[in-house]
């Protein structure tokens, strides 16, 4: 009412004064001059005065039917500031019979004489709290001309209560309400105690057991009877009163040559005729003489084999507690659940069947779930499972309503989502239920798919960020991401160490950041959708392994690579993808393996193991024939050790080829064993190597036997061992994981000028150049001719010539390994580049032997003239023998 003050009706000790009859009279006076051109017109009562500044309730009566509400309209207009209620213009029916049957289907209709407008349906519950009704999973609403309907299917308990439908046309309100009466019945929750009787000592009296069915305190009067075929003795107990639990019991005695005794507890509503009751079996599970068991632990009583205890919260939480008895206790599940974070979930289920608005109720419901989830010992598998179920129907709430989120949610929705992931442990041993980590992923996204934001939001183990045209590279802790569309990118912290193994469990995704990219607003449809994501968790990749750029795939329910790409050692820390989900860079966990690489190493070492004993066989048939000269003699001394050396460092390797298989103290001996033999096979060759540079640069100074020996031995044998003995201790005294590595019964290699594998690598590349430059001087000698040379040689013949030195030359000196070299610094991952350096460089090595054969043995012609002429003698000799026995015969036989 405007012209008025409150103090005007009332004094301040709020008693009625004679001011305050005479303003009631005046008002009603200017009411009854509007209302009392209605047709019909009875009376008008003013009811009460509030403030506001003063607010006047009144009731008008009419004694005939509104036929035009027009007319009300007019005098609503003229009221400035009056709300009208009508009674009488709606009528309300519940189709069926009450009360209703738990479970069971009802309908509510309303029906108006003209159009009034949209309806909206209002619950008031026991309480007196009323709520929008709105589509759901219970309810469904329905509009016809003139009548609109509520049906309500499998209806629960939740909606008993005062139904109200209001149809609002200005400022008049026209209603209707009626009440539903609904026949509940109750949650039974069963158990017996003891729980596993003992029927162990037959000489004892018969163990007698109590069977409790309790139910929360309702205002239903049920009727409870017992049943058991096994027990014959039901005798029951006095009902107690447990917290906010109804406790009904019975007593009985066990016999004990039953495995298992069941007795059920009815609760019959008798108001209506269908769906009256609701049982609950209580399994019952003896112990006997040959039973196998668990001892009672702590708080946890003597159990059957196979079976599982439970034991009820406490009164801080909502729930029971199981374990199972196998060959021994297993873990406890709990299922104990905040009752605070139990009342929320309540509150939103309710949502769900369609009782209450998301848009009004989510700041308060976010609110609540943040604070429970900050409370000391939240932490459980149960409460995060239950937060995890709000969140997610929630969701589900949100797009029934086809209601949007804002920024005002956010922060305490963040917070929530954070602190779920404040410890792992809870989520690892939740194996009952492996897809809770997806289920909240997913359920996050749809949170931030279905909303409209413009701010970021951090928190402790959530990073959100905002990216629009104005920021379109976002930054966070672990990546930075760009994108043609309008974002919102999110990083989680330990959520990569509870979701599902990826890949078929090639690569390890627990150290690998999660990182998931939603458009705003907008479905997860694939095309018109780029995002690039550059990861720092890259430089953590190991040489040769492969990043895998994944997100995660609902209907494969596993990572995928599909629709994104990892640019490779071009651009290690870069992921591209064409659509919106969640995302992360892994890496494998072993390095990238090339087809037939095993087998052709296996091949080419077999070959050459066999021609290296072909070589020292020729060497031993051939020697005193072919070595006449000092030179000679210091080539093939070389030629021996090297074959003596490489022989014994292809027989460590393959005596190592499965690590796994290998005793830690043989795998430490194979790889020293190996490491001195190769660099052996080195240092002879840089004697070898020496050896022509002598003869090229000094040709008229000829080299000492003595010198040449003392020299090749300290530089074959006492270099290699030093060099392995200073690596050895200096790598932790042979430690595994710095000197060498279990996996492969190898030095380790951790990077350029990192790991014992440089002990081999700088010697041999040291060698190898050396060499190198060695065969460059063979070559210059053999292009540029001497003054002595009568002409100059033909083209065709240095070419040839050039090309015999190099062939001839390349295994007995090392200059193949030159690709191993390559081998390191070419990353695997690198296509195809990498390919082909590696099977070159395990082809040519791996049949280092064969070449070493066909080059310096077979393919030297002194060694074949000799071995022809050590065949052909002992031909010669043998037919000699044959000769002279066939005389002797002739001899007899005369």
């Amino acid at each position: 009412m405007t012209g008025y003050e409150y103090n005007q009706f009332f004094d301040f000790n709020n008693q009625e004064t004679e001011n305050y009859q005479e303003k009631i009279k005046e008002i009603t006076d200017q009411l009854k001059t509007s209302f009392s051109t209605l047709p019909w017109f009875y009376s008008l009562v003013i009811t009460k005065i509030s403030k506001g500044s003063v607010i006047a309730d009144y009731v008008v009566q009419l004694l005939g039917p509104l036929a035009n509400i027009t007319q009300l309209q007019i005098i609503a207009n003229n009221l400035s500031g009056s709300t009208i209620v009508t009674e009488g213009l709606v009528t309300i029916r519940v189709l069926q019979n009450q009360p209703i049957a738990f479970g069971s289907d009802a309908t509510v209709i309303c029906e108006t004489q003209q159009d009034l407008g949209s309806v909206k349906w209002l619950l008031t519950d026991a309480q007196n709290k009323t709520k929008e009704i709105t589509n759901g999973t219970e309810a469904t609403l329905t509009k016809a001309d003139f009548a609109d309907t509520l049906n309500l299917s499998s209806i629960s308990g939740s909606w008993k209560g005062t139904f109200t439908c209001q149809y609002t046309t200005n400022s008049i309100l026209h209603t209707a309400s009626d009440q539903l009466d609904i026949a509940l019945l109750p949650d039974i929750r069963g158990i017996s105690y003891p729980q596993f009787p003992d029927c162990r000592d037959l000489t004892k009296p018969k163990p007698v057991v109590k069977i409790e069915c309790s139910i929360s305190k309702s205002i239903e009067n049920y009727t409870v009877t017992w049943s058991s075929t096994d027990l014959n003795d039901l005798t029951s107990q006095p009902t107690e009163f447990k917290g906010s639990f109804i406790s009904y019991k019975v007593e009985a005695t066990i016999n004990c040559s039953k495995e298992i005794v069941t007795a059920n507890c009815k609760f019959k509503n008798n108001r209506v005729q269908t769906n009256l009751f609701r049982e609950k079996s209580v399994e019952i599970f003896i112990i006997k003489a040959d039973s196998k068991f668990c001892e009672a632990d702590n708080d946890w009583p003597i159990a059957k084999y196979n079976c599982t205890a439970i034991r009820y919260c406490d009164r801080f939480s909502v729930g029971e507690k199981q374990r199972t008895c196998k060959e021994t206790w297993q873990s406890e599940i709990s299922k104990c659940v905040n009752p605070d974070l139990h009342g929320i979930q309540k509150n939103v289920k309710e949502l769900e069947k369609g009782i209450g608005l998301i848009e009004e109720e989510a700041l308060n419901l976010f609110n609540q779930l943040q604070k429970t989830t900050t409370t000391d010992n939240f932490i459980s598998f149960a409460n995060i499972y239950t937060s995890v179920d709000i969140i997610d129907v929630i969701n589900k709430v949100s797009k029934q309503q086809q209601h949007q989120w804002n920024d005002s949610i956010m922060p305490d929705f963040v917070k929530s989502a954070s602190n779920l992931l404040n410890e792992t442990k809870p989520w690892l041993e939740a194996k009952h239920d492996p897809d809770l980590s997806v289920k909240y992923l997913l359920s996050f996204e749809n949170m931030i798919r279905n909303s409209n934001l413009s701010e970021p939001f951090h928190a402790e183990n959530i990073q959100l960020m905002y990216c629009n045209n104005s920021n379109p590279n976002c930054k966070i802790s672990s990546a930075n991401v760009t994108s043609n569309n309008i974002i919102v990118a999110v990083e989680f912290r330990n959520l990569a160490q509870i979701l599902p193994r990826p890949l078929e469990d090639k690569s390890n995704l627990s150290d690998a950041p999660i990182l998931s990219i939603t458009m705003v607003n907008n479905s997860n449809e694939r095309g018109g959708f780029t995002v690039n994501l550059t990861f720092r968790y890259a430089d953590q990749r190991l040489p040769n392994h492969k990043m895998f750029c994944v997100f995660w795939d609902e209907t494969l329910k596993n990572w995928s690579e599909e629709g994104c790409q990892w640019y490779g050692m071009d651009n290690p820390n870069l992921c591209t993808c064409n659509h919106n989900t969640s995302f992360t860079m892994l890496m494998s966990k072993s390095p990238v393996t090339l087809l037939y690489m095993d087998e052709l190493t296996y091949a080419g070492l077999g070959i050459s193991m066999v021609s290296l004993v072909l070589c020292l066989l020729i060497e031993v048939l051939v020697w005193n024939t072919v070595v006449k000269s000092n030179v000679s003699n210091f080539r093939h001394i070389a030629l021996v050790n090297i074959s003596i050396c490489l022989l014994l460092a292809y027989i460590g390797f393959l005596a190592s080829v499965n690590p796994t298989e290998i005793i830690s103290n043989w795998c430490v001996i194979l790889t020293v064993v190996k490491h001195f033999c190769f660099l052996s096979v080195f240092f002879w060759m840089l004697c070898l190597s020496f050896v022509l540079l002598h003869q090229i640069i000094f040709v008229f100074d000829q080299l000492r036997k003595k010198v040449y020996l003392g020299l090749s031995i300290t530089l074959g044998y006492v270099c290699p061992f030093l060099c392995v003995a200073a690596t050895f201790i200096s790598f932790g005294n042979g430690k595994h994981g710095e000197y060498y590595s279990k996996e492969t019964c190898w030095l380790i290699y951790k990077g350029p000028f990192k790991g014992s594998m440089f002990a081999f690598v700088i010697p041999v590349g040291t060698i190898v150049f050396i060499n190198m430059f060695t065969l460059v001087v063979v070559i210059i000698k053999i292009v540029t001719p001497t003054v002595s040379d009568a002409k100059a040689l033909d083209e065709k013949d240095v070419a040839r010539s050039i090309i015999k030195t190099i062939v001839f030359l390349c295994p007995v000196l090392g200059i193949t390994w030159i690709f191993g070299l390559f081998v390191l610094m070419i990353d695997l991952t690198e296509y195809p580049l990498a390919q082909i350096v590696n099977y070159a460089f395990t082809a040519l090595n791996s049949l280092q032997g064969f070449f070493i054969l066909l080059t310096n043995c077979i393919g030297e012609k002194k060694v074949r003239d000799a071995l022809l002429k050590r065949f052909k003698g002992q031909q010669s000799v043998h037919s000699k023998s044959e000769s002279s026995t066939k005389a002797g015969s002739s001899v007899v036989k005369e």
